[in-house]
């Protein structure tokens, strides 16, 4: 039962906690490990073993000892009650002075072992400018032990030895568990640290050495053996080797590796021995940047989260009120006895653990699942954002298409001329890595053309296309139909007809002329990506509006529109890419952009929440809200069915949190609700946020019943499958 901030004083710095990782406030001194609350320290103690400390007795005993005491101050109680409570004769006196008097001292190391943490951690707080409920529960089990404590050693009164007990032991206990349980929230991103070994294997003079992953440097040669993760990102100097790259490209296909080629740490090299060279620290690699992208997401907060804290801020005197003026209120009508256990009862039940673990225990488990999906949320507050998009605007190029175009045939205005075509078109892309370039070449070295690199002077002309100079035809540019145009080149009856078929204009055109005339057409076709209109038809069932922004012509982007049944905004500039998701937002609410995040930045960051794909090696893409690592287009909208049912059980969580403690102290302020039942209340529905918020993990009992009633995609998406696979499943 943590407090994520404090509750009267809004931290400077966030940081996170040494145990659970969730958000705190900065200890004073640094050298020290820094706990959000007193579960998380004793959870992290409870996880030190007894060598690596100077504790005498470990957590673990002193609550086995705890509750051994507990036991016997009940007993005591119990039989006080029964036959000494109402002492007369001589010897119910002296039963009753020893029944007390045994009580007190099995009472004191239950104080000791349990309630001195407990006063110690309240009071590191308060140095820190920190006041938590920690505080008033601390003073109130002091205040029944020493009532209890003075009533003992003046003979009158009643005593509350089992009520200090029993809360110390049921909120240790609560807290425990609530830290432990907390800590499974960064169990994916754990997962995903693991990736990368702690040890790594050094070449240094020929010999392997193994060494700390810290102490290695950029430059540094490294082996890496067959079946073994790539520790770091690095470039292959000798040795060649299958590579698995699955998590970052979401290729299920493992890849060929050859001297020279790059490798991202984190990927298994699956066959052969390698021995890379380092180019990437740890934490500035690819797998490193994702981790660390994660870890300041958790830190961030989103709009449930500083709901909850506006509310905890003002939790503390709010309850500290209820609480006095309840002692007074029942001191003065009954006695101070019953003021103190009523006080005692508000401050339990009202403990705002529940209300501090509503939102960022749900929000930790869904970011470190979606990372371990393939998708990374730079923060909370995309995540919710997301749950609420009512529209998605699509790019065309690179996002539902490939990028990559084929060539389907290449048309000649004069045949004879064909080996000429395509020899210096040959030559002209062989200095171009244009996406069409890449195609011609590609085309031209599967067909059955002998055309050879030729020695040309080649200029590149932006937006336009390529100028070559050669001895022989003289000048030649390959570009579009406009830059013929700018080039004054003739066209031939049977190209001019070509460029009137209408089958033709949904085609991407390049066109080749030398000698003055225009001398053939290369037809492009856009490859779609397979899992698009899977991805598209399951938007469609979560009720989101939808279009295709391209700055295609009007033609091919029709011709888009068609094959998935969607409307198409086309020839648009970046400006009018804006103007688009603006009027969208004014329409339906808040959008959603899906683009590669290469040239779609200003409409990325235009939209209420952008979502690039294919950045799994540059997760430092900074103009979208959420990372897809791979260009499975399947995760979009399993990630908004994913934010939605996160954003319900933050709601369900925040609900619970605010009608439990309305009721509670209600209840408790009656007088009818004893201390150690509401300690009890306390900790089970702690326990119950904490439950329900895991049921985002995909480990999850919860997780396959709940992924029930979605889309096939979606219930593929919701099981532990690699990336890679769930393309391939769910198409």
């Amino acid at each position: 039962m943590k407090h994520v901030t404090p509750l009267c004083v809004e931290p400077s710095q966030s940081v996170a906690c040494d145990y659970c990782g969730l958000p705190t406030a900065r200890a004073a001194s640094t050298d020290e490990p820094t706990y959000c609350c007193y579960g998380c320290r004793f959870a992290a103690a409870m996880a030190t073993p007894l060598a690596e400390s100077d504790r005498v007795m470990t957590p673990a005993s002193a609550i086995g000892l705890s509750v051994f005491f507990t036991m016997n101050v009940v007993m005591l109680t119990m039989a006080l009650w029964s036959y000494a409570e109402a002492a007369q004769s001589p010897f119910e006196l002296a039963l009753r002075s020893f029944l007390r008097y045994g009580a007190l001292a099995f009472a004191l190391p239950v104080l000791l072992l349990l309630g001195r943490p407990l006063i110690s951690h309240a009071i590191v707080g308060m140095r820190n400018g920190i006041f938590t409920t920690d505080l008033l529960l601390a003073i109130g089990v002091i205040a029944s032990f020493a009532l209890s404590a003075v009533n003992t050693w003046r003979a009158s009164g009643h005593v509350y030895f089992e009520v200090g007990c029993v809360i110390l032991v049921l909120v240790t206990i609560g807290r425990w568990l609530e830290a432990t349980g907390r800590s499974l929230a960064s169990r994916e991103l754990d997962n995903l640290e693991r990736l990368l070994p702690e040890t790594i294997r050094v070449v240094q003079n020929g010999v392997d050495v193994q060494l700390p992953i810290s102490q290695v440097r950029i430059g540094d040669c490294i082996r890496v053996l067959a079946g073994e993760r790539v520790p770091l990102d690095g470039q292959i100097i000798k040795g060649n080797a299958v590579v698995d790259e699955q998590f970052f490209t979401g290729e299920s296909t493992p890849v060929e590796k050859h001297p020279g080629a790059p490798l991202l740490g984190g990927s298994l090299n699956l066959d052969g021995v390698i021995t890379l060279t380092v180019t990437a620290l740890p934490g500035t690699g690819a797998l490193g940047k994702l981790i660390a992208a994660v870890k300041a997401a958790r830190l961030s907060k989103g709009r449930f989260q500083l709901l909850s804290d506006a509310w905890s801020k003002r939790f503390f005197p709010l309850i500290s009120i209820v609480a006095i003026g309840t002692f007074f209120f029942h001191g003065l009508r009954t006695d101070w006895d019953q003021g103190l256990l009523t006080a005692l009862s508000v401050i339990l039940i009202s403990c705002p653990c529940a209300l501090a673990l509503a939102t960022p225990t749900a929000i930790w488990t869904a970011l470190g699942t979606a990372a371990s999906k393939g998708v990374l949320c730079r923060s909370g507050a995309a995540l919710e954002a997301l749950a609420s998009v009512q529209a998605i605007r699509w790019d065309k190029t690179g996002t539902l298409t490939t990028g990559s175009p084929r060539v389907e045939r290449l048309i000649c205005e004069d045949p004879t001329t064909r080996s000429e075509i395509e020899e210096l078109a040959f030559g002209l892309t062989s200095s171009s890595n244009h996406v069409f370039s890449l195609a011609i070449r590609e085309y031209l070295a599967e067909s059955d053309s002998s055309a050879q690199d030729t020695d040309l002077h080649v200029e590149t002309v932006a937006g336009r296309g390529l100028r070559g100079y050669s001895m022989n035809p003289g000048t030649i540019v390959l570009g579009s139909v406009s830059w013929m145009k700018d080039n004054e080149l003739e066209w031939g009856d049977q190209l001019s007809a070509v460029l009137n078929e209408e089958t033709i204009l949904a085609r991407s055109l390049v066109a080749i002329g030398f000698a003055g005339k225009v001398r053939g057409i290369f037809l492009l076709k856009e490859t779609i990506r397979p899992e698009s209109r899977e991805a598209i038809l399951n938007c469609e069932r979560l009720g989101l509006n939808q279009v295709i922004l391209t700055g295609d012509h009007a033609a091919r982007a029709k011709a888009i529109g068609q094959i998935f049944h969607l409307p198409v905004e086309s020839e648009l500039l970046p400006e009018a890419k804006l103007r688009a998701i603006r009027a969208a937002h004014q329409q339906y609410g808040m959008v959603a952009m899906c683009g590669d995040g290469l040239n779609d930045s200003p409409a990325l960051a235009a939209a209420d929440v952008g979502i690039s794909l294919g950045c799994g090696a540059d997760v430092s893409r900074d103009a979208s809200d959420i990372c897809l690592l791979s260009s499975n287009l399947c995760l979009v909208p399993w990630m908004i069915e994913f934010s939605r049912r996160t954003v319900r059980i933050i709601q369900w969580n925040l609900a619970w949190s605010f009608g439990y403690n309305a009721l509670g102290v209600t209840v408790a302020a009656t007088g009818y609700l004893h201390p150690a039942l509401a300690a009890g209340i306390m900790v089970l529905s702690s326990l119950m946020v904490l439950a329900n918020s895991l049921r985002l993990s995909p480990d999850s009992l919860f997780a396959t019943a709940s992924a029930r009633g979605t889309s096939p995609a979606l219930t593929d998406l919701s099981n532990d499958h690699p990336v890679g696979h769930v393309a391939k499943e769910s198409t």
